[in-house]
């Protein structure tokens, strides 16, 4: 009896198994997916904040997102039919003509002040080159204003007559109070005292101050007057005199005393007004102060 209890019961096993394994293949689950237990695949929010584990290349910057530089600088010429070549603090520099400026080189001439915009890019597989694109390029109208900062160039040269010899000295653009001056590498300037004085012997100076728009020439006559009185005996430059010396003086006061020479001038410029007051001692740098203090000076330029 056993015996045959064993034999019909291992072919009903056999068909459970078989039972089973067809509902597997039907169903696409493995035994161990039951349902209602926990499964492999990742849920839809995983998978979304999985996404930004590979980050896509940064962007690159096109014309319009780089920086715009602005300068100045004096034009030297045309290169080519896009490109010119400025003379900026860096040296002659070449630039490309951007959109709106391909015809602008025709309207300018050699050593004429230029305001210029520009970005930089560097020319793809060669880092080492960069390559200026203009984007305003106008020449810088003459005289003073608000904007003369901005249209004068940062370095300048000028014909200086030392110890009987013409030499040509560069001088670098600084600012003051309502005003810029090119000031010689022999100077200091102090922008808030308004004081252009040697390195070598701070005792040689010019002081600046700007004036009011409606000064009084007699008046300031008359303070200078005061001023240097107790220095010596006061001399009133001609007009042909102080245009000797510089442009645009209205009043040029000067005394001499025991070892030294005060000098008290009004300046004017484009109808703004400046006091300068000098003092010039009679040691070994006297030679050298005068031409570079009055080309300085003669540079200045309203703000």
């Amino acid at each position: 009896m056993r015996s045959m209890r064993s034999q019909r019961s291992l072919p009903a096993a056999a068909a459970v198994a078989v039972l089973m394994l067809a509902l597997t293949a039907c169903g696409g689950q493995s035994p161990a997916e039951a349902p209602g237990g926990p499964t492999a695949t990742a849920a839809p929010s995983q998978t979304e904040n999985a996404a930004p584990v590979s980050p896509s290349p940064a962007p690159v910057p096109t014309e319009e997102a780089a920086q715009v530089i602005r300068g100045s600088g004096t034009y030297i010429g045309q290169i080519d039919n896009h490109s010119v070549e400025i003379e900026t603090e860096e040296g002659p520099t070449a630039f490309e003509l951007g959109a709106g400026t391909e015809n602008v080189p025709e309207g300018l001439e050699m050593d004429d002040h230029v305001i210029i915009e520009y970005v930089e890019k560097v020319v793809e597989g060669d880092p080492s080159v960069v390559q200026r694109i203009l984007s305003r390029l106008e020449k810088a109208e003459a005289g003073g204003g608000a904007d003369s900062a901005e249209v004068l160039p940062p370095t300048k040269a000028f014909k200086l007559t030392l110890e009987g010899m013409e030499e040509e000295k560069t001088a670098n653009l600084a600012e003051g109070e309502g005003y810029s001056l090119y000031v010689f590498d022999i100077f200091t300037f102090d922008k808030t005292t308004g004081r252009l004085a040697m390195k070598v012997d701070p005792g040689y100076y010019a002081d600046i101050t700007r004036l009011p728009s409606d000064f009084n020439l007699d008046e300031l006559e008359a303070e200078g007057r005061k001023a240097l009185s107790a220095t010596g005996e006061i001399t009133k430059l001609s007009q042909e005199e102080r245009e000797r010396r510089m442009s645009g003086i209205r009043l040029y006061l000067t005394a001499m005393g025991s070892g030294v020479t005060s000098q008290y001038i009004v300046k004017e410029i484009d109808g703004q007004g400046y006091i300068i007051r000098m003092n010039i001692p009679q040691r070994e740098a006297s030679e050298g102060f005068g031409p570079h203090v009055y080309a300085s000076l003669d540079s200045i330029v309203s703000r």
